[in-house]
């Protein structure tokens, strides 16, 4: 049996599966009910135990947001959790006695699409998360690829506009810093929510607003494509719910670079997980690594 455990600021979900990856059974929980980090080791055992049958875990992977220290198996200072070095790995090993990896969220998003989603049938793929934050998954060669210190994949903090804003990395001009959630309330005051909703309803300001972020995401794509020369971009998270209005201006920006023939322009695609990417690629990380 394989677990993945994908940790969020909102909920935590544990999914079981046999080891060749089909999944059996999925659970969740709201992360502030649990608290403290021994308190979500416990669930998350008891989680695994109560689904496992008569079977035994071999592998468990952990999909956490970044800062994380791999080599370590720590979880460092996510930003949307109250934790610090944690060392997730060791305490789960204690809990379950199954071998243990940590690994960044938006990599284990991005594997899941790449095995069992929107970029099912490519080689090299970009894979973005689009929500409070911008995050980035790589697929070179039909392998996750992590770089040397494993940080690869922080499409977020591409420098667009090097006058831009200040970004919370402490760079100016980020992607990141242009078109995410927080960025978006940040400049109009409203949450994104709110703000594509009425993008949604026709306000021209709101779509204004959402078109020119669409249009730096366009321009991210266009520096992917030259630097990796992937065959397909999904775009997950929250803000991939308003595909309708993104996707076009997004689309339209990529088509505009002169430098990338159509033979060799990437697709464009809404992932197709949702919520569970997450879980669907700790599972597979789980299974590659058992």
């Amino acid at each position: 049996m394989l677990a993945g455990i994908d940790l969020g600021g909102t909920q935590v979900r544990v999914a079981l599966a046999r080891s060749d990856g089909r999944l059996l059974a999925s659970v969740k929980t709201r992360t502030h009910l649990l608290g403290t980090p021994q308190a979500l080791v416990d669930w998350a055992a008891a989680a695994i135990d109560r689904h496992r049958g008569r079977e035994k875990v071999r592998s468990i992977t952990i999909a956490a947001p970044g800062p994380i220290d791999l080599k370590r198996g720590v979880l460092v200072n996510p930003p949307n959790l109250p934790w610090q070095n944690v060392p997730l790995v060791t305490m789960m090993w204690r809990a379950t006695g199954a071998k243990v990896n940590l690994a960044n969220d938006a990599d284990m998003a991005g594997l899941g699409e790449f095995h069992h989603g929107a970029g099912r049938g490519t080689k090299n793929m970009v894979y973005i998360t689009w929500s409070t934050g911008v995050g980035g998954g790589l697929i070179i060669g039909g392998k996750l690829h992590r770089g040397g210190h494993g940080t690869a994949g922080e499409v977020g903090h591409m420098i667009i506009d090097p006058n831009g804003p200040l970004d919370n990395c402490g760079q100016r001009g980020c992607l990141e810093a242009f078109v995410s959630g927080r960025a978006l309330q940040r400049d109009t005051g409203q949450p994104a929510s709110e703000l594509f909703a009425a993008a949604r309803h026709g306000d021209r300001e709101a779509r204004m607003i959402v078109e020119r972020a669409a249009r730096y995401m366009g321009i991210a794509l266009i520096s992917l494509t030259n630097i990796l020369d992937p065959e397909t971009f999904v775009i997950g998270g929250g803000v991939s719910r308003s595909w309708a209005l993104i996707y076009p201006t997004m689309l339209e920006t990529l088509r505009s670079s002169p430098f990338i023939k159509p033979a060799r322009r990437p697709r464009l695609r809404r992932a197709r997980l949702g919520d569970r990417a997450g879980q669907v690629g700790a599972v597979e990380w789980a299974r590659i690594n058992q």
